[in-house]
This record gives structure tokens, C-alpha cells and sequence, in this order.
């Protein structure tokens, strides 16, 4: 075997490690659900809208404490819900279909 070719058993290992295909859906669709079901993030979402907006202005109009804005942002930045350009943020396709979804969940009572 020659330098940096890999035998069966470390190509059969590093698939173990990787989601099927059906796994990797089904995991996008609980993630999804998780999204759409919490107040917050749908605010987020909407906030951010279609059009995108400036970073500053989001945490404002969201309301939320630092800690809390935090949190779900970095969720939904790593989950593929938004993403960041030239300071903005903007929905990406997946944050499309939250928004779209229409779900009208009321705030939670305090």
C-alpha cells in the first residue's frame, strides 16, 4: 500500500463515524422542529426577515438579555438557520422555510 492510500478498514471506520443519509435528514428535521417550536428564535427569524438586517439593530429589536440573544444565535449560526454578510444577517434557505412556515406559537407566559 503506498503512502496515503487507506486499506478497507480505515474507509469502513470513517464511514461509521458519518450520519447516513436517512440519519443526517431525520437529524436537520428534529433540529428544524426544535427551531420552530421556541418563541425566540422564531422572533429572531422573523426579525431578520427576507431581507436581512444589521447586526446592532437585531439584538435591540429582539429584546432579548445578552446571554439569552447569544445563545440562540449561536444555534441557529451553527445549525445553518442564518448566516453573516457584509454585517448583516440573512436567513439562509433552511431560516426560509422557518419563516415561511407561518407557526404562531404565543409567547410564553412569564
Amino acid at each position: 500500500m503506498q503512502e496515503g492510500e487507506k486499506d478497507e478498514l480505515e474507509v469502513y471506520m470513517a464511514s461509521e463515524n458519518e450520519p447516513s443519509e436517512a440519519k443526517a435528514i431525520k437529524m436537520d428535521h428534529i433540529m428544524a422542529e426544535k427551531i420552530a417550536l421556541n418563541y425566540e428564535r422564531r422572533k429572531l427569524i422573523r426579525i431578520i426577515g427576507f431581507i436581512g438586517i444589521n447586526i446592532e439593530e437585531l439584538k435591540v429589536k429582539s429584546g432579548l438579555d445578552d446571554f439569552m440573544y447569544r445563545y440562540h444565535m449561536d444555534l441557529l449560526l451553527k445549525e445553518g438557520f442564518l448566516k453573516v454578510e457584509e454585517g448583516k444577517y440573512h436567513l439562509t434557505d433552511k431560516g426560509i422555510m422557518i419563516h415561511e412556515s407561518g407557526i404562531n406559537i404565543k409567547e410564553p407566559k412569564k
